[in-house]
């Protein structure tokens, strides 16, 4: 055991052995009907997200370099019938989950103000790795992940609003946590991989901000595949600093004591951030959804005169979050299809003018068109309090055209198809939806329904039937 005690009779590694000991802990919560079906619903529309994203770029270039490095045929990649190992395919896995900025969003209140708290389903590649990898059954993958992400609330509510690290900093802990949990670990094992997890996931705010770059796609899977290798490790009896949270030489700028290190082994009670985890109908940035949903409304009405809008007034919901990134230029006059998933001007004109928001609308570089500059130059971008007001947890928006002939139509959207209320949770058949319509590209009729049935089954059957069919996509 490694208790390190300070001259003032601190024990140094009790943070993270409370934390060990919370994450291996029996959570009847874990495996509700109600969070069970949210979990695979989770599951699903990652499964989703990464299909949508087989052909993108970033992946497509991760994918080349473990083609290059080889691996040991053990846990499965979506889209490619070979194997390959752990590391590879939390990599791969998480590189096509999370490319599009099409997957789960969570909001929390930070500082009394409801802000983005993260992607929490860019560790399911993460969990199912694992889990195929140890043979464990679905129940156990599923009770994991649901861990994952109430551990993934908890750690982001140690970091300071204005914090210069990324909000990923956070995955390495959990993806460790996860394996070690599926593994089986005793608390002595687990609380080594959450210290060799934690001296490795630190990554700056940058990746998320300024001129947005394929960094942000992969940040995520970089810590993911750090922290499962951590618990691998571990597993070896390789030791890591567990005062890594309370030693001011540790993680002090990344999680805030002062925040509290006791909240992240409280009770688990409700609501369970799984349960308020929101999948994205559209291709973009989560604070974009309703903005979106709303644009897409008008576009029956401004379709035939789109080029006699003179004014787009896009209001959103006035908190920190939301002024933060409409005032980045970068967004404003997106260069890169990073900045462009996240450009309040650029995604309610390309949605209005040609009604969809999937991954056609980024093709050929769509930002750039005359067409779309103009829109982009005549939208103007605020906020309003009361919209926040009457849409608790949601990211509200209201979009107002002005024609050049005085007239004026508007929509507003307080809460998107995708939005999960806590008491119900997702919306089953958008959930579908989504994964429908992006698999009918990819696959056949049977394919899709095995791959559905895979999944809402999951909890009878194991890691290897799950990811099966999704070897077999083209």
């Amino acid at each position: 055991m490694n208790n390190l005690v300070d001259p003032k009779g601190v024990d140094g590694t009790a943070p993270i052995r409370e934390l060990a000991r919370w994450t291996l802990e029996d959570q009847s919560a874990w495996t509700t009907p109600l969070i069970v079906k949210q979990t695979k619903l989770l599951i699903l529309d990652s499964i989703a997200c990464a299909i949508a994203a087989l052909d993108v770029q970033t992946p497509s270039r991760v994918a080349t370099m473990l083609d290059t490095l080889g691996g040991n045929p053990m846990c499965s990649i979506v889209g490619k019938p070979e194997k390959t190992s752990i590391l590879s395919a939390v990599l791969m896995n998480g590189a096509l989950v999370r490319s599009l900025d099409f997957n789960d969003v969570q909001f929390f209140l930070k500082e009394g103000k409801l802000s983005v708290a993260g992607h929490c389903s860019d560790n399911i590649p993460a969990a199912l790795a694992s889990a195929e990898h140890l043979g464990v059954s679905g129940l156990k993958t599923i009770e994991a992940i649901a861990m994952g992400y109430e551990m993934f609330g908890r750690l982001r509510n140690l970091m300071p609003f204005s914090s210069a690290w990324d909000g990923t900093s956070v995955s390495g802990m959990i993806a460790a946590a996860m394996y070690g949990r599926l593994a089986g670990f005793d608390l002595e094992r687990q609380a080594n991989a959450l210290a060799l997890a934690a001296i490795r996931c630190a990554t700056p705010s940058v990746v998320r901000w300024g001129k947005l770059s394929g960094a942000k796609n992969l940040a995520n899977a970089f810590i993911a595949q750090s922290g499962v290798q951590a618990a691998l490790l571990a597993e070896l009896g390789i030791t890591g600093p567990q005062e890594v949270l309370e030693h001011r030489g540790g993680m002090h700028q990344v999680f805030d004591p002062d925040l509290g290190f006791e909240n992240l082994w409280t009770p688990v009670t409700d609501p369970h951030f799984v349960m308020t985890s929101c999948i994205k109908p559209y291709a973009c940035i989560g604070t974009a959804q309703t903005t979106i949903a709303a644009a897409l409304a008008l576009h029956p009405k401004v379709k035939d005169r789109v080029d006699r809008i003179a004014r787009i007034q896009i209001i959103m919901a006035d908190l920190p979050m939301i002024r933060k990134q409409q005032g980045e230029i970068y967004r404003q006059f997106p260069k890169t299809r990073e900045a462009a998933d996240h450009s309040f001007t650029f995604l309610p004109a390309v949605a209005m003018a040609e009604g969809a928001m999937t991954d056609a609308q980024f093709r050929d570089r769509r930002w750039e068109h005359a067409d779309m500059t103009r829109l982009i130059d005549v939208t103007e971008l605020s906020v309003d309090p009361d919209l926040a007001a009457r849409a608790p947890g949601s990211m509200p928006s209201r979009i107002v055209v002005s024609f050049d002939d005085g007239r004026t139509v508007e929509q507003e959207c307080l809460f998107h198809p995708g939005h999960s209320f806590p008491d119900k949770g997702l919306d089953e058949e958008v959930v579908n939806e989504k994964f429908e319509e992006i698999a009918r590209f990819r696959m056949d009729e049977n394919l899709i329904l095995r791959i559905q049935d895979a999944v809402m089954g999951f909890e009878a059957s194991d890691a290897n039937a799950l990811m099966h069919p999704l070897r077999e996509i083209g």
